[in-house]
């Protein structure tokens, strides 16, 4: 038996039409991941660790009957099917679609292909500030605090702005 299982994915973009690539790819997450849940506001913010565009941010919740490596691969064939294209110098660039897995449930899950919870999310107001939105009272599985609490403790000092 499959259960479906609520996982939260972060979304961002600074190329082209921001609002139309943020919409296709909750179009394409709903068609090939699992049913959408819920959709935060989109909050503008600066580019995080670069000089670029700004960029639109949102998270959304979704049903989804994939296991996390499975997502990660459906979520990654997503970004190329919307022109994200990636280098492999692991620096930060422009995006047309960016996708990152934050949650997985309340699992703590650490592979060669994918680490949940997001390691980094806890660093970017830009990732904790829709999610919050979304999933306030939602414990974070390592910090064992609620999410609206991780917000209220992260250090990171940049502006953001609902849209």
């Amino acid at each position: 038996m499959r259960t479906q299982r609520i996982t939260y994915l972060s979304l961002g973009t600074n190329q082209g039409n921001k609002i139309d690539n943020l919409q296709n790819a909750i179009d394409l997450i709903d068609d090939n991941i699992g049913g959408i849940q819920n959709i935060s506001s989109i909050y503008k913010t600066s580019s995080w660790g670069y000089k670029g565009e700004d960029f639109y941010n949102i998270s959304i919740s979704v049903s989804t009957y994939l296991q996390p490596e499975s997502l990660l691969e459906k979520l990654l064939t997503i970004e190329s099917n919307l022109g994200r294209e990636r280098n492999n110098l692991h620096e930060y660039t422009d995006r047309k679609i960016d996708i990152d897995v934050l949650l997985f449930e309340d699992e703590i899950i650490f592979s060669k292909k994918i680490t949940i919870p997001h390691p980094r999310m806890l660093e970017r107001k830009f990732v904790l500030f829709p999610l919050v939105e979304i999933a306030k009272n939602s414990l974070h599985p390592i910090e064992k605090k609620q999410l609206y609490v991780c917000l209220n403790n992260c250090s990171d000092a940049s502006s953001i702005e609902k849209i």
